[in-house]
């Protein structure tokens, strides 16, 4: 891989320079068991101002006005009451980029029609609220064989490691112009397309004015080398999947107006614009480019899936539909740190755009999309939040984990866990689980 033109081999691959690089695994070196939020922050606290209450869940952010006071809980077993507590000083919601507007919506923040359509009483008219959905998703079966032996795999030292071995970790991240050659014109068409052509008919224009931001900073950075859009996963093993890094299709998370306390609606709108499935196609095209190298050619691969001759933009277009995954479950986007006026939910100080009291930390503030994993992204968020908020002897904190999802605060990949952190005085909860999913491939 190295071997093709423009690929980088730098030694620090967050250093600004993309290429092919190794990364860290998120696993304890030692015992090489997984190593994320729970077990290396939670599992070791011991403070008296520290409560997890599990099995409930939110039901609204309470207002006096339009000043966040506290919460609605209820038990997500058996038939308990709703119990409502009160903040001493702020409300701080942390459930996640699917969650954390359901939660909002069902508070009364959120576009007005859809809180009316649902006979929510609106607090605050915020159309942002659920939409600018984003993740990253993959093209997994792009599968070659070697039909005259194989290159010898690189040695590794597994002397430590007791249980399964893990992968290489060595990747592949790069710029669109080292992808394609037609790069420039792929950007240029979706710098000219209009805003609002691919999002849903009933888009707010605040909303539309914030994806019109987002298009013209995306279609700069297909044109610029260390902007990664393809990810790769080097494997001793021929083909493999290519990841998608930055959809430009964006999706929108919102309450079910016929049952609102029950999951949200979570739609993709996967590949809703078209400039997506180029992108994945170019993607693909890199790939089999890999796969012809010079280095292969003793060993003869063979592409058996799509096959070689799915190659028109028709026919390997209708294959990607077909086989796309629009999640790395990485969602965020759904309460955006923008100005009110683009579509955003929370301004500079996380705070949400018309409310006090009350502010979201966790990935749905993210407009858009890290090069990678976002879970350092997302423990960054919190230990800034947390150090701002550290000289308060108390204050309202809440956190969810989706299902195999770092839906929360400081989570990464925790199954089905229902929790919350509080202090005794002042409890909180958020909202877990799957929800109706749509993937409008």
């Amino acid at each position: 891989m190295a071997s093709l033109p423009g690929v980088e081999k730098p030694k620090d691959g967050a250093g600004g320079t993309h290429g092919l690089f190794w990364i860290p695994s998120s696993i304890n070196p030692v015992t090489y068991d997984r190593s994320f939020s729970k077990n290396g922050h939670y599992d070791n606290i011991t403070r008296d101002n520290y409560e997890l209450i599990v099995e409930h869940r939110v039901n609204k952010i309470l207002f006096d006005g339009t000043t966040a006071s506290g919460v609605q809980f209820v038990p997500t077993v058996g038939d308990g009451v709703a119990v409502s507590v009160k903040a001493k000083k702020e409300v701080i919601l942390a459930a996640g980029a699917i969650h954390t507007p359901h939660v909002l919506q069902l508070s009364g923040i959120g576009p007005k029609a859809l809180l009316e359509k649902a006979r929510i009483d609106v607090v605050v008219d915020l159309p942002g609220v659920g939409q600018k959905f984003q993740d990253q998703g993959y093209v997994s079966s792009v599968a070659f064989e070697f039909t005259n032996g194989r290159p010898p795999s690189p040695a590794v030292d597994v002397e430590r490691i007791t249980g399964p071995t893990m992968s290489f970790n060595v990747v592949a991240r790069l710029g669109f112009p080292l992808v394609t050659e037609h790069f420039e014109s792929i950007a240029d068409a979706y710098a000219g397309q209009n805003p609002a052509d691919h999002l849903p008919a009933n888009t707010a224009p605040e909303v539309v004015a914030g994806y019109a931001a987002f298009q013209k900073l995306h279609a700069a950075q297909l044109k610029k080398k260390n902007v990664s859009f393809l990810g790769y996963l080097v494997n001793p093993g021929p083909g493999g999947n290519v990841m998608h890094l930055h959809s430009l299709s964006h999706g929108s998370v919102n309450i079910d107006p016929s049952k609102p306390f029950s999951e949200p609606i979570v739609d993709y709108r996967a590949l809703s614009n078209p400039t997506d499935l180029q992108i994945i196609m170019s993607n693909i095209r890199w790939l089999r480019k890999l796969m012809a190298n010079e280095a292969f050619t003793p060993y003869a691969p063979k592409e058996t899936n799509p096959g070689a001759n799915v190659d028109s933009d028709e026919d390997l277009g209708a294959w990607v539909r077909g086989v796309y995954i629009p999640t790395l479950y990485h969602p965020i986007g759904t309460a955006a740190k923008m100005p009110r006026e683009l579509g955003g939910v929370v301004d500079e100080g996380l705070l949400v755009h018309g409310t006090k009291g009350l502010s979201v930390v966790d990935a749905s503030i993210m407009p858009s999309m890290p090069g990678g994993p976002t879970s350092q992204t997302v423990y960054m968020i919190a230990e800034k939040v947390g150090s701002k908020f550290s000289k308060f002897s108390n204050f309202f904190f809440g956190f969810g984990m989706l299902t195999r999802n770092f839906a929360g605060c400081r989570s990464h990949q925790v199954s089905s866990v229902d929790s919350a952190r509080v202090r005794p005085e002042s409890e909180d909860r958020t909202v877990l689980s799957r929800g109706t999913w749509r993937l409008s491939l």
